[in-house]
C-alpha cells in the first residue's frame, strides 16, 4: 500500500528541467527566462499535443581503468617468488614453458578477478547503452484523461539487428494502463496476443485519482518547472542562433539554460520539501480516512458477483439518481457507437475456467506441501537442533562489520578472519581502503540542507517567486551543500519557441561524471512538440481488444511468471466497477447544508453552526452525547468565532462580549483547547459555500430562463466546459451540438430509457466535447431541480 502510496506522489514529482543557485539581475536574461518559463507552461495550457523524440546514453569508463586493460598482464615478482617456492616445496616439476605459461595465466586471472563488481557492472552498461538507440512518440489529452507513449529501442552492430517497440496507454478516465511488453519476447506468448495490449486495471484506485486536485496540481508543476529559470545565474540564460533544422521545426526563438546536475538534484529536493505537506494534502488530498475507504471499497469490489459485473448498469435500483452511474454508462455507449463493441462477456466463460484452475492450483499446492512435511518427518524428529541457535552462535563467532574495517589497518591477520569479512560483508581486509563517496557525501550535506527548508513546510504553497526568497536567504548553506564549480556536472538544456511563444524542441545535455563507478554518463535527448489542442487520436477500438495481463498470457510460457506478479501488483481478483445502489455521501450533504443556510441567511457564523453539528457528531459523537443542545450551540458559536477570517466574519460590541464570555465557560481560549481539524474542516464547507454563491445565483437564473430539462442541461454543461476548457469560435458550435446531444441523455436516463438511440446523432467530432467530470455535475445539478 505503502508503494503505491509513494508512486502516486512521484507522479506528481516528475518535471524535466535544470538550475543554477547564484542569483543575479539582468533584464535581458530575466525575459528570456521568462519567455522558456510560458513556452514550457504551454504544454499544461493546451487540451491536447503530439510529442516525438530520441534519446541515447553513452558510458564512458575512466581512461585510467582503460589504461590498466590496455596493458599486458604481467605477475608481481615478489608473488612469482611465491608460487616458485610453492612449486619447489610441493615437488612439482615445470619446464620453463610451463612456467612461463603458468605465470601468464595467474597474471590475467588476477587482472580478471581484481575487476570490482562495479567494473563489469560498468563494462556491460557500456557495451549495452553504447550501442542502443532510443526513439519515442506519443500524445497527451487532457480532456479525455488518456496519453499515449511508444518507445521504441534498436540496437544495431554490423553483423546483428535487434528492435523492438512497446506502445503504451494511460487511461485515467477508465483507470487502466495498456502496454504490449510482448514485444520484448513475442515468440513467448500466443499468436493472438502478439499485436494485442495487455492492461492493468488500477480501478481500485479511481478515489486517489479523483480526490486529486488537478488544478493545483497543474500550479504545483508549472511552478516546479519555473524554479530553475527563476534561481538561475542570469548569464547563463542564453538566446542561440536558430538553425534550419531548428527552422524546419517551427522554431523561430531558442533559449538555453546552463547548469549543473548538482543544483538540479539540489534544488528539485529543497522545492519539493517545502512543498510536501502542500502537495499531500492540498493537492493530493491524501488522509488517513481515505486510505481507509480505499480498503474498504477493495472489500466490496471482491464480494462483487459475476452476474452483477455484466449486468447493465442503470438496471440497479436508484441508480438514475447516481450521475457516476450514468456517467459509465455514457461511456460505455458512446464507445459502442463508435464501433468498439465491449468484448467483456466474451471473456467470461475464460475467467470461469481461470477461476476454477487457480483454485486447482492452490489446492495441488497444498497437497504437496503435506507430502513434503510428510517426507521430512525424520528430519523434525530431532527438534532440539535449532537453525535460530546455529545463527547465534554464528553471529557470536564472527566479527561485527566495524572489527573487519579496522582489521585493514592491523599488520598481521588471520586469514579465517579476512575470508570472514570478505564474506559477510565484502570487505577485502587485505585490499586498499575504499574513499569516501563523493556523492555520498553530496547527498549527505543536501540532506543537511533539507532539514532547515523543512521548517517552511507547513501546508501552503511556496511557489517559484516565494521559493526563490528562501533561496537566497539560505545562500551560506546552499553553497556548503554544492561542490565547487569546476566539479559540478553540466547540464544544458535548449528550448525552441515558435511564433506564438511554445515550446515545439527541447534538447537536453547532461554529462555525470561518477567516481564509485570509476565512469562517465553522458545523455542526449531531444523532444519535438506539435499539433497544439489537435493532437492524434488515441485508438480506442484497440484498448476495447486489450485483455487483462494474466488473461493475454494464458497458455504461454510467461503465464506463471505474470500470474504472480499481477497478484503482487493487487490484480487478483480485479472486477469491473457496478453500480452501489446510490447514497449521497457526508461531505456532500454538508455541502448541501451549507449552501442552502448561506443563500438563506448570508451569514458566516449561521451557516458554520448549522454544519457544526453534524461535523462533529462524525468525528466525535460521544462529545454530541455528553453535552445539550443549547451548550453545543454555544461551543460552535466558538468555534465560528475562532476559525472564521476577519473579512468574513468579525463581531463587535456585544456580539464579541457574548463569544469571549462563552469562551471562558467552555475553556476556549487556548489553540490547544480547539479541535483543529474539525474546527478548519467546517470553516473549508463554509467558505466553498459562500465562493459558490454567485454560481447558485447564476444557477437559479438559468432555471428560470429554461424550462425544458433538455435545454436547463445543455446550457449549464456548455457554460462549465467553456469556464474549465475553453472554447474558440469555430470550437463552440460542435461544443453546443454535444451539449443537446447530453442534454437528451439527461432526460433518457432519469425515463430509465438511456440507450444508444439516445446518441445517435453523436458524431466523431463531438468526441472531443465529451467531459464525463462535466457530466457528472452537471447531472447532480440537475438533480436538485424541483
Amino acid at each position: 500500500m505503502r508503494l503505491k502510496y509513494l508512486t502516486l506522489c512521484l507522479m506528481g514529482l516528475s518535471l524535466s528541467a535544470c538550475s543554477q543557485h547564484v542569483i543575479k539581475t539582468n533584464t535581458a536574461s530575466t525575459n528570456l527566462g521568462q519567455k522558456a518559463i510560458n513556452s514550457i507552461n504551454a504544454m499544461y495550457e493546451y487540451p491536447s499535443y503530439d510529442y516525438r523524440g530520441k534519446f541515447n546514453i553513452h558510458v564512458e569508463p575512466s581512461q585510467q581503468h582503460s589504461n590498466a586493460k590496455a596493458e599486458n598482464a604481467v605477475l608481481d615478482t615478489a608473488l612469482k617468488q611465491k608460487v616458485d617456492q610453492y612449486l619447489r616445496d610441493q615437488k612439482v616439476n615445470l619446464n620453463s614453458k610451463q612456467k612461463q605459461a603458468l605465470y601468464v595465466a595467474l597474471a590475467q586471472e588476477q587482472k580478471s578477478s581484481g575487476q570490482t563488481k562495479v567494473d563489469k557492472f560498468t563494462q556491460i552498461m557500456a557495451n549495452v547503452l553504447n550501442d542502443m538507440q532510443f526513439e519515442y512518440d506519443g500524445s497527451v489529452h487532457y480532456r479525455q484523461k488518456m496519453g499515449s507513449f511508444n518507445l521504441t529501442a534498436r540496437y544495431e552492430k554490423p553483423t546483428l539487428l535487434v528492435q523492438a517497440k512497446i506502445p503504451m496507454v494511460v487511461d485515467l478516465n477508465n483507470y487502466k494502463f495498456y502496454i504490449n511488453y510482448f514485444a520484448l519476447m513475442p515468440y513467448l506468448v500466443n499468436k493472438d496476443s502478439q499485436n494485442n495490449l495487455a492492461y492493468l486495471d488500477f480501478s481500485k484506485y479511481q478515489d486517489m485519482f479523483k480526490q486529486v486536485d488537478y488544478k493545483k496540481f497543474a500550479e504545483y508543476v508549472k511552478a516546479s518547472g519555473a524554479v530553475y529559470y527563476r534561481l538561475a545565474d542570469q548569464n547563463n540564460i542564453q538566446a542561440l542562433s536558430v538553425s534550419s533544422a531548428d527552422q524546419a521545426a517551427g522554431v523561430v526563438e531558442k533559449i538555453r539554460l546552463k547548469s549543473s546536475i548538482e543544483e538540479l538534484i539540489l534544488q528539485a529536493n529543497l522545492y519539493s520539501k517545502v512543498n510536501e505537506k502542500y502537495f499531500m494534502q492540498s493537492v493530493l488530498n491524501i488522509k488517513e480516512e481515505n486510505l481507509e475507504k480505499l480498503i474498504a471499497n477493495e472489500v466490496d469490489a471482491a464480494s462483487s458477483s459475476k452476474s452483477e459485473k455484466t449486468a447493465s448498469l442503470l438496471d440497479k435500483k436508484n441508480s438514475a439518481d447516481d450521475a457516476s452511474v450514468v456517467s459509465q454508462e455514457l461511456y460505455r455507449l458512446v464507445n459502442k457507437h463508435f464501433g468498439v463493441e465491449d468484448e467483456e462477456t466474451e471473456y467470461d466463460a475464460e475467467s470461469e475456467d481461470s477461476d476454477q484452475a487457480e483454485e486447482d492450483t492452490v489446492e495441488a499446492a497444498a497437497a504437496r506441501a503435506v507430502a513434503a512435511a510428510a517426507g521430512d518427518s525424520e528430519a523434525s524428529e530431532y527438534p532440539e537442533v535449532s537453525d535460530d541457535s546455529d545463527v547465534s552462535e554464528d553471529e557470536q563467532a564472527g566479527l561485527t562489520e566495524e572489527q573487519c574495517t579496522a582489521l585493514q589497518n592491523t599488520p598481521k591477520t588471520t586469514y579465517g578472519d579476512a575470508q570472514y569479512c570478505q564474506s559477510m560483508y565484502d570487505i577485502d581486509v587485505f585490499g586498499e581502503q575504499k574513499a569516501e563517496s563523493g556523492f555520498l557525501s553530496y547527498i549527505t550535506k543536501l540532506q543537511a540542507v533539507e532539514k532547515q527548508f523543512a521548517a517552511y513546510d507547513q501546508n501552503q504553497f511556496i511557489d517559484d517567486q516565494a521559493f526563490k526568497a528562501l533561496w537566497i536567504k539560505h545562500q551560506a548553506d546552499i553553497a556548503k551543500a554544492l561542490p565547487p564549480v569546476e566539479k559540478r556536472n553540466p547540464f544544458i538544456m535548449d528550448v525552441g519557441l515558435d511564433a506564438q511563444g511554445r515550446a515545439v524542441k527541447l534538447d537536453y545535455d547532461l554529462n555525470y561524471g561518477l567516481s564509485e563507478l570509476k565512469s562517465r554518463f553522458s545523455v542526449k535527448a531531444d523532444m519535438l512538440i506539435s499539433n497544439y489542442g489537435k493532437a492524434t487520436p488515441i485508438d480506442q477500438a484497440q484498448l476495447k481488444r486489450a485483455k487483462s495481463w494474466s488473461e493475454a498470457s494464458k497458455g504461454s510460457m510467461l503465464e506463471q511468471a505474470v500470474s504472480s506478479f499481477s497478484e503482487k501488483l493487487g490484480q487478483a481478483g480485479v472486477q469491473e466497477r457496478s453500480a452501489e445502489p446510490y447514497t449521497m455521501s457526508l461531505e456532500d450533504q454538508l455541502k448541501v447544508i451549507a449552501e442552502q443556510r448561506y443563500d438563506a441567511t448570508h451569514a458566516y457564523d449561521q451557516t458554520y453552526k448549522a454544519v457544526f453539528i453534524a461535523k462533529l457528531t462524525e468525528s466525535t459523537p460521544q462529545i454530541v452525547q455528553r453535552y445539550s443542545s443549547p451548550e453545543l450551540q454555544e461551543i460552535a458559536t466558538v468555534y465560528a468565532y475562532w476559525y472564521a477570517n476577519e473579512e468574513v466574519y468579525n463581531p463587535k460590541g456585544k456580539a464579541l462580549q457574548s463569544i469571549e464570555a462563552l469562551q471562558k465557560k467552555h475553556h476556549l481560549e487556548n489553540e490547544d483547547q480547539f479541535d483543529d481539524t474539525l474546527g478548519q474542516a467546517v470553516n473549508r464547507i463554509v467558505l466553498d459555500a459562500m465562493r459558490g454563491d454567485t454560481d447558485r445565483q447564476a444557477w437559479k437564473k438559468l432555471q428560470a430562463q429554461y424550462k425544458q430539462p433538455q435545454q436547463l442541461f445543455a446550457k449549464q454543461y456548455q457554460i462549465q466546459f467553456e469556464q474549465e476548457n475553453g472554447a474558440s469560435s469555430e470550437e463552440k458550435a460542435l461544443l453546443g451540438q454535444t451539449a443537446n446531444i447530453l442534454g437528451q441523455v439527461y432526460v433518457d436516463a432519469r425515463k430509465n430509457k438511456l440507450s444508444e438511440k439516445s446518441i445517435q446523432s453523436l458524431k466523431i467530432e463531438h468526441n472531443e466535447f465529451i467531459d464525463y467530470e462535466i457530466f457528472k455535475e452537471v447531472y447532480q445539478k440537475m438533480l436538485t431541480v424541483k
